[in-house]
């Protein structure tokens, strides 16, 4: 399925190419000339007016986790909630998922770059940038580029049929029907065949405690490969933290059987974006033996079995023990350590979960046709009974009742502008969407969206930039901005690609707790320097990176001074790019012009940091590409620069 994600209809290139005889951008007759035609186009016409389109596409992983459905001897339950959602015992969820942004017709690409969401975050993040950068790359260099953004294999059991259904009707009382009408007591509208399926955090979906770090690297893998059978220049970036999930990619050897010459991640890349997140490090103290014993009996079933039964499992997942008995309840094994409980995904207690992730999508669908007038549908009563309505009945949407009685408009910006209370609590959701209306008592909140003209305290003076290390616990500087467009913020949230992650698989993703972030050689590395556990991870790589890095942080977000991203710098090697000088240090000078501000080696050395002041956690993806952005025409130019012809 292609979606139609562009802002303006390109009427002036249509108007061109007729004027010259041309035929339209993509009429390619396998010798390139689709691109060609684009290109002189855009010797003629604004390329902004180009149109960026998405194709989500799902491919097989070579990741096969246990427990996973799709895994080898694994049975799916008749009875299961997966079932439900499926329709089959036949399910298969070992695969990868990416939404391919491009310009509308154009089959070759000179580059992809492909970007992985951060904590509770969906491919749609990437939109608003990828329909920002990819005609300013056309404009600027000549260069067809595409972006690929990233869903982890969780996407998949995000039960979403009847949130597109209805957003196609531009129904949002079809939406939330699919998702709260049981609880509302409304009569099943017949366009929907079921309800959605919502998984529990614990033995519903335990697998996800199997959904490790490796397994996402050889997912992003899938993906990587898919770009390198189109173009050999392939880039791989993420943000928050999805720049973990970039940078623990560039460091694994993909060699698992450890028979061989290494594979690293980074050779098949030629550069590495980092957006709002530091990537990681080789730094930390050595894991002992314990740490290690402990790794290997979450991987080895005593997470799965602890996450299922909401219970501390010995190794073999079904085991009874606590921490403080393990020698003797788990005697039975080589391994005795006890694995404790977590929850099979992320959730944030009254801020974050599963149904408050999907709440918006009836609102966004709401947002098409009102905006900012009447009541947001999960304020507003069904069947005529008071009080009968999302928030009030249906309790994991409680917090939102903290919001108070607004538009869609008001709801949303309450939870996400970087001046709410929400966004103050969780820095991870914070954009600068514009600012709520004056309003009189009892009225809705409205709000003023960026197009519209944004009161003056919106735009909050933090103060000098820092000079000094550690940063102190409020490290924002700078004015802030207003930089997100609202109209085309509640585009993201619904679609076929969306623009959150109802499943962040953290309990996968904590079983090498312990290890430092980009080292785990003394869990992989053969005997006697490791335990030869290649299959858990392989990370040996880090030292060895030597492509080009650019990084991307916001005065009021989470990376807030270049020095973020010192010990990602610090932990990998020189840069031997041909853009590079193959001398100039990641790092030049940590100490100049101020510990806060290192100098580091810029395009010759193959480390670029930039700042947007005034710029909230997520505004670096998806903030208008106007005055202030130190992100677009930046991530162009890096592009262009190291794409090879």
């Amino acid at each position: 399925m292609t979606l139609q994600l562009g802002w303006r209809v390109c009427a002036t290139i249509l108007a061109v190419a007729l004027s010259v005889g041309l035929s339209a951008c993509g009429d390619d007759d396998g010798g390139g000339g689709g691109n060609q035609i684009c290109r002189g186009l855009c010797d003629l016409a604004d390329c902004s007016c180009v149109e960026v389109v998405g194709e989500k596409t799902i491919i097989a992983s070579a990741a096969n986790p246990a427990d996973t459905p799709g895994s080898p001897s694994v049975d799916v339950d008749p009875t299961s909630k997966l079932f439900t959602q499926f329709g089959t015992t036949e399910i298969n969820l070992n695969n990868a998922t990416y939404t391919r942004y491009h310009i509308d017709g154009q089959s070759r690409p000179d580059a992809v770059l492909i970007l992985v969401p951060g904590f509770e975050g969906g491919a749609s993040d990437f939109e608003i940038l990828a329909e920002q950068l990819l005609p300013r790359v056309l404009r600027e260099s000549d260069l067809i580029v595409e972006v690929w953004a990233y869903d982890r294999r969780g996407d998949q059991l995000e039960d979403r049929s009847g949130l597109i259904l209805a957003e196609q009707m531009t129904d949002e009382q079809l939406a939330l029907d699919w998702l709260f009408g049981a609880e509302l007591g409304l009569n099943r509208d017949p366009r929907l065949p079921r309800r959605a399926v919502i998984y529990n955090s614990h033995d519903d979906i335990p697998f996800l405690a199997n959904w490790t770090p490796l397994v996402f690297s050889r997912d992003i893998d899938a993906i990587v490969e898919a770009a390198r059978s189109s173009t050999d220049n392939v880039f791989l970036g993420g943000h928050s933290a999805g720049t973990g999930f970039t940078a623990r990619y560039a460091a694994t050897d993909f060699d698992l059987d450890g028979d061989g010459n290494a594979e690293p991640g980074y050779e098949k890349l030629r550069g590495l974006v980092l957006l709002e997140g530091g990537g990681g490090s080789t730094a930390g103290t050595a894991p002992s033996e314990e740490i290690l014993d402990r790794v290997e009996a979450r991987f080895d079933g005593g997470l799965f079995g602890a996450v299922r039964d909401g219970a501390p499992r010995c190794v073999d997942g079904v085991t009874p023990c606590t921490v403080a008995t393990e020698d003797t309840a788990c005697a039975a094994f080589a391994n005795t350590k006890c694995t404790e409980p977590t929850l099979a995904y992320a959730e944030v207690p009254g801020l974050l979960n599963t149904r408050i992730l999907a709440s918006v999508e009836p609102s966004a669908i709401q947002g098409r046709t009102d905006p900012d007038s009447g009541l947001i549908i999960l304020l507003a009563d069904q069947n005529g009974v008071q009080g009968n309505n999302a928030i009030s009945r249906v309790p994991d949407l409680a917090g939102l009742a903290a919001l108070g009685r607004g538009t869609v408009m008001g709801g949303v910006g309450a939870f996400v502008d970087d001046d709410g209370v929400i966004a103050g609590m969780a820095a991870f959701v914070a954009m600068s969407v514009g600012f709520r209306a004056p309003r009189m008592p009892d009225a809705l909140m409205m709000w003023t969206d960026i197009t519209e003209d944004v009161p003056p305290q919106a735009f909050t003076d933090n103060g000098p930039a820092p000079m000094s290390l550690p940063l102190p616990s409020n490290s924002r500087w700078g004015v802030e901005r207003e930089s997100v467009r609202f109209d085309k913020l509640l585009e993201l949230f619904i679609g076929e690609t969306n623009f959150l992650d109802w499943y962040f698989p953290s309990s996968g993703l904590s079983v090498t707790a312990g290890l430092p972030a980009l080292d785990s050689s003394a869990l992989s590395a053969d005997p006697p320097l490791g335990r030869g556990r290649r299959d858990i991870e392989n990370l040996t790589q880090a030292a060895n990176i030597d492509v080009p890095v650019i990084c991307f942080g916001g005065s009021n977000g989470l990376a807030t001074v270049p020095a973020a991203f010192l010990p990602f710098a610090n932990s990998i090697g020189v840069c031997t790019a041909p853009s590079c000088d193959g001398t100039t240090a990641r790092v030049v000078d940590a100490t100049q012009p101020n510990p806060a501000f290192p100098t580091f080696g810029g395009p010759e050395g193959g480390f670029e940091v930039h700042i947007s002041e005034g710029y909230a956690h997520v505004d670096v993806v998806v903030a208008e590409d106007a005055e202030g952005n130190e992100v677009i025409g930046p991530l162009a130019a890096f592009l262009a620069r190291n794409t090879e012809h």
